[in-house]
């Protein structure tokens, strides 16, 4: 690498992320960051503007579509102490914003604005000691640079909040508790929802806000409790902040600029204003950034000569109207252009009417802003449509916009236009915009057909609907209207959400109202008592209790002793040279946290089985061989479970200087889907000496809680539901080569296949953008060539940990649901992609009984025959996960219970 040299960094927040950038910062090079959640083709954009030919990630799984010369993953980095000499006037970083042409702009920041930046907040915020700050920002937007990195020139210590953290004011609320934190920086919006969440800054307490504008009211309450409340100002362009206020109740909102920076409010020629007076605001000094990457004109635009310089400095045109009072402090009144802030992101409206007029069907588009009463901004999208009488339904436009766009960019509503209301001389009337267009309509349909009329609806469906309107600004909301078609967003989710708690004295789950998007389905889940049923404390002894899953796994080895279809591969690769004292130390503390992973399961003298936790499985002996072939050798051996623990460990290397991989094979009964993946993730971490704590909650408590909920009243409706869907006739047999045999042949073969970029994306659209309803869809239209029937159940598995204390436990938590498809009208691939997005997201709702309980509710009488499973034949596993490294051929297990079933893919 060299000095300057542009280095992609997509690392999930975490503890690996502050790292990873400042590994690329000290070997000389720029990083680029990239946030994972946004979309392939803006991230692919970023890496190709700006020239990364290396990206640092985690694993295969983040970011696997990226171009680049060589992926460098975070575990395979080994620490070495090397004194690094970094230049000061060479890039430090370059982040991208938003830009009017239709693509994100690069703008680079070098080493000594950065660290001018980072001095001048040590020494003017004088943050409490010993400073501990939460990272709670996206590290794509600038401001995460003071959240990652003023603790480190402080002496303190920086917790990178998690994802589910982040996203829910509550969750993020306790983090703050737990870490005992003394400050915090974070939007107005994020402080609205901790706020309305029942949180309180403390006495001494220091508040950074910023990003876009402080509301009165906002200040206030943070100001409530004797808390230090900044208020901070400043554009990428001039290295995240550049000037700040100590807010005071009652006093004005005045700036005075950061060490080293300086505030001008010049005239179009660049001549200072009269105090008092409006003009735009210029910013000069060392915070200055480099420029725009491979944009000359514009940074020449943007960044002009300083007149009052006598050598040769350079002011940047920040576009914000500004009025200087007489001691030299500013007050920021507004944009002299259509620019507009949302969350604290910049957004030029330019950037997603380019967007929007890529989508088929339209013909011509305009963003406009919205503002609430309680300060916050919004998007609404105004579309003229190519066939004014078949305009793209809000849904199409949505899902259009997500694949170039990240969320905060994409409108809140879609109104459709026959035409664009003018002005007298032939302008664009903006201001008639919002009152002379319809809004879009919304795909999305109840996912349920015992639907009710707004007159019917109770009075639970009454408060949401009540909330809704109030949130979203409107006079009402029907039981059946789409919240993203209404202009709901994640913030006015999480609003909606937070009162709702309150008001109904309740725990609403946040991401809820996005999974049913009506006032009727979250009525459902509301006025249901099954998902009441409180998780159980966690329990003391040993005594191990079976969980419904497990007793049909159970059962199933029992019938086929020699059947493998429930083992899954796990494959850790091991980073640098090969450490056998950490490797040892890891494996004994994941056993040690989940003794799932060394249960056996012995039949008593009924024939009824005993779960008994016992010693874990040794530590592996070193041996060199082709890791493939290992793998599927130990796939195809049968468990004793009985005998041994549900888990085989291999430690395999290619060649003797190649990295070692660690080899595992899990059978079901220990660990689903995700518990693989808390697998995989705890070892590489305790791997490399960090800590991993134990889940509040074990496996016994669960199967605890299972028990008592479908014991449940609220477990009536669950049951209902399976009863009138799966009722009626059965779905035709698949065609066979054969005739069915009366005992279940498992041999299978695995076919590998690919598909193209282009049919993927045409897949994708049609499905709205989601690509689980993308993938069941292919496979339904599949199958529907096959069979002679108007009906096709297919089986899913569906993640059941539907509480937050369940997501660190181990075990097989996953359930079984039954999508129901009605083939008779022969729909298109779109119409069916619709069906099979209601059908999913109503079968994950109800899939919290066990499956035993689900075929019960039935009126299907149980096969005789061991061949045939009593629901589907088709069972159907989305989870991706690519090799690690390129070129790993995962195997799979040589049997299967189904017809056809894509396997579980391996874990790395």
């Amino acid at each position: 690498m060299q000095s300057g040299d542009a280095v992609a960094v997509a690392v999930p927040r975490g503890v690996d992320l502050l790292p990873a950038l400042l590994g690329v910062q000290l070997s000389g090079a720029a990083y680029v960051p990239l946030d994972p959640d946004h979309p392939a083709d803006r991230l692919g954009h970023l890496v190709a503007d700006s020239g990364a030919r290396v990206l640092v990630t985690t694993d295969g799984t983040v970011c696997r579509g990226l171009a680049v010369d060589l992926r460098v993953h975070v575990q395979d980095v080994v620490a070495v102490d090397a004194a690094t000499t970094v230049d000061q006037d060479s890039a430090a970083y370059v982040i991208y914003t938003s830009g009017s042409t239709g693509r994100p702009k690069g703008v680079v920041v070098d080493h000594r604005a950065f660290s001018t930046f980072l001095t001048s907040m040590r020494d003017q915020l004088r943050l409490p000691e010993p400073v501990l700050l939460p990272a709670v920002t996206t590290v794509s937007f600038d401001i995460a640079g003071l959240e990652l990195f003023l603790p480190l020139v402080t002496g303190g210590r920086v917790v990178v909040a998690r994802p589910e953290e982040v996203n829910d004011p509550h969750r993020l609320a306790d983090l703050l508790t737990a870490c005992h934190a003394r400050a915090l920086q974070a939007t107005p919006a994020t402080w609205r929802l901790l706020l309305d969440a029942g949180w309180m800054p403390g006495p001494g307490f220091t508040v950074l806000c910023g990003g876009e504008r402080l509301p009165t009211d906002l200040a206030e309450r943070l100001l409530g409790d004797g808390a230090a409340l900044w208020d901070l100002y400043g554009p990428t362009e001039t290295t995240v902040w550049s000037s700040l206020t100590r807010h005071q109740l009652g006093a004005p909102t005045r700036f005075a600029p950061v060490d080293g920076t300086s505030l001008h409010v010049l005239d179009d020629a660049l001549r200072p204003v009269l105090a008092e007076e409006v003009g735009e605001l210029y910013i000069g000094g060392a915070g200055l950034a480099v420029g725009y990457h491979r944009r000359a004109g514009l940074t020449s635009m943007r960044f002009v000569a300083d007149p009052t310089s006598p050598h040769g400095g350079r002011l940047y045109r920040t576009g914000d109207l500004a009025r200087s009072s007489p001691d030299g402090r500013i007050r920021i009144l507004g944009r002299c252009d259509d620019q507009v802030k949302i969350r604290g992101f910049r957004i030029e409206p330019g950037e997603i009417e380019h967007a929007l007029v890529g989508v088929p069907g339209v013909a011509e588009a305009v963003v406009t802003s919205v503002r609430s009463p309680e300060g916050s901004t919004s998007l609404d999208g105004h579309i003229r449509p190519v066939d004014v009488s078949r305009p793209p339904d809000a849904d199409r436009l949505r899902s259009s916009l997500s694949r170039v766009l990240p969320g905060y960019m994409i409108p809140a509503r879609f109104l459709v236009h026959d035409t664009f209301p003018r002005t007298p001389n032939g302008k664009l009337d903006r201001a008639a915009l919002a009152t002379s267009g319809r809004p879009a309509v919304g795909a999305h349909q109840p996912a349920t057909t015992d639907a009710l009329s707004d007159d019917d609806a109770g009075p639970t469906a009454r408060l949401i609907a009540s909330v809704l309107a109030d949130v979203l600004g409107r006079d009402t909301v029907g039981v059946h209207e789409d919240f993203f078609a209404m202009g709901g967003d994640s913030l006015r989710a999480v609003q909606i959400v937070l009162r709702l708690n309150e008001q109904l004295a309740t725990e609403v789950p946040i991401n809820s109202l996005f999974e049913v998007r009506t006032v009727y389905g979250l009525a459902r889940i509301l006025d249901s008592g099954a998902d009441a049923t409180p998780m159980p404390s966690p329990a003391a002894g040993d005594e191990a209790r079976l969980s419904a899953a497990q007793w049909r796994l159970w059962l199933r080895h029992r019938a086929d002793p020699e059947n493998t279809a429930d083992g899954s591969a796990v494959v850790v690769r091991l980073p640098g040279p090969f450490d056998r004292a950490a490797l040892d130390t890891a494996l004994d503390g994941l056993f040690r946290r989940h003794p799932m992973l060394c249960t056996r399961y012995e039949a008593d003298a009924a024939g009824l089985p005993v779960a008994a936790v016992g010693p874990p499985p040794g530590p592996p002996p070193l041996e060199t061989a082709d890791p493939e072939s290992v793998l599927a050798a130990e796939l195809a051996r049968p468990f004793d479970l009985a005998h041994e623990p549900p888990v085989r460990l291999r430690l395999v290397r290619p060649t003797p200087c190649a990295a070692p991989f660690l080899l595992a094979v899990v059978h079901q009964i220990a660990a689903d889907e995700r518990s693989r993946a808390l697998v995989t993730s705890q070892l590489r971490a305790t791997y490399r000496g960090r800590a991993v704590v134990s889940p509040a909650l074990s496996y016994n408590d669960y199967a605890t809680w299972e028990r008592d909920r479908s014991a449940s009243a609220g477990a009536a409706r669950h049951r209902e539901f399976w009863r009138t869907t799966l009722s009626g006739p059965p779905p035709a047999d698949l065609p066979l080569d054969r005739p069915r045999r009366e005992v279940r042949d498992s041999r299978c073969a695995v076919v590998r296949f690919s598909v193209s970029p282009p049919a993927i994306r045409a897949v994708r659209d049609a499905a709205g953008g989601d690509q689980p309803t993308g993938a069941l869809t292919t496979v339904v239209s599949g199958l529907s060539r096959w069979i002679d029937s108007t009906t096709v159940n297919l089986g899913v598995a569906v993640d059941g940990r539907d509480h937050p204390s369940l997501d660190d436990v181990v075990g097989m938590i996953e359930q079984t649901a039954v999508l129901r498809l009605d083939l008779g009208e022969r729909p298109t691939f779109t119409q069916l992609a619709r069906q099979v997005r209601a059908r999913r997201d109503a079968a994950t709702e109800h899939a919290v009984l066990p499956f035993e309980d689900m075929v019960a509710s039935t009126e299907i009488e149980p096969t005789s025959s061991s061949g045939r499973h009593p629901l589907f034949d088709v069972f159907v596993a989305l989870h991706g996960a690519p090799a690690d490294p390129p070129g790993f051929v995962v195997p799979f297990p040589p049997h299967t219970h189904f017809d056809v079933h894509p396997p579980h893919p391996a874990h790395r």
